[in-house]
């Protein structure tokens, strides 16, 4: 008798069919272990796909473009109000434009230096390098003394200089200490004394500025200001305008405004 063969889609005869039978039971574990590991590495693959997309989707973004750099005239400010100038000994000063009642002098001595228009020099010999230089104003009241230091550096002179001013009459420090901007270039020592060397007027409150810094050419030099106590700020532009164009002797240094000089 003709059976159908679901499994083989065909009309077999009834005996053989009875013979295959056993090799089906064999067959069926086999192909229930074939389709349990079929399973599981579809259950592995997928499990591979979701920590790969849940770890895309957690991606952190890359990061923004660094900002643009400044502009040469952004870095470089606009007019002179903006303008700043580095000096000799690495301070930074006010700009490098003059005061309207200053001038810039090439001094006999060698040296390039500002100072009011009006003011005069004398100069007596010193025991070390340049002739001490004394710029003063028609009243004898305000004063700017240039010199240069024998000292290896312009903190270990000005220790000296305080410890000979706090000797003196009336002294009394205001401050004293290495220019944060250059703690090995340059260092500045202010106070108030009723002593002063020279001084044509003893006994009255002078307000007295020591700036001591080492300039282009690896010497150090000593811009002293005298004033009277009630001018503070006078002492402060002419120290500040007087580094900004120092330039010692023999040496080429660009002008404070950035236009070339000597």
């Amino acid at each position: 008798m003709r059976v159908y063969d679901r499994e083989r889609q065909d009309w077999v005869d009834g005996r053989r069919e009875r013979l295959h039978q056993p090799d089906r039971d064999l067959d069926l574990p086999r192909q229930q272990r074939v389709v349990r590991r079929g399973g599981m590495v579809l259950a592995a693959v997928g499990m591979c796909f979701g920590v790969w997309a849940f770890g895309w989707k957690d991606e952190p973004e890359p990061p923004p473009p660094p900002p643009s750099s400044p502009t040469a005239q952004e870095q470089e400010g606009t007019g002179p109000s903006a303008a700043a100038t580095e000096t000799a000994d690495g301070t930074a000063t006010a700009s490098g434009v003059l005061p309207d009642t200053y001038r810039e002098v090439q001094d006999d001595e060698g040296f390039r230096i500002a100072v009011p228009a009006d003011w005069t020099a004398e100069r007596r010999p010193s025991k070390y390098g340049i002739k001490i230089v004394n710029y003063s104003s028609p009243d004898g009241l305000r004063r700017l003394q240039i010199f240069q230091l024998e000292e290896p550096s312009p903190y270990d002179s000005l220790v000296i200089a305080q410890e000979e001013a706090a000797r003196r009459d009336g002294y009394e420090r205001i401050d004293m200490g290495p220019i944060p901007s250059a703690p090995d270039d340059a260092a500045e020592h202010e106070y108030r004394t009723t002593e002063i060397a020279g001084d044509a007027d003893p006994g009255t409150v002078r307000h007295v500025i020591d700036h001591r810094f080492r300039a282009a050419d690896g010497n150090r030099y000593a811009l002293v200001a005298y004033g009277p106590d009630n001018q503070d700020s006078a002492e402060r532009e002419l120290i500040e305008t007087a580094a900004a164009w120092f330039c010692p002797p023999a040496t080429t240094c660009p002008a404070p405004d950035g236009s070339g000089g000597g």
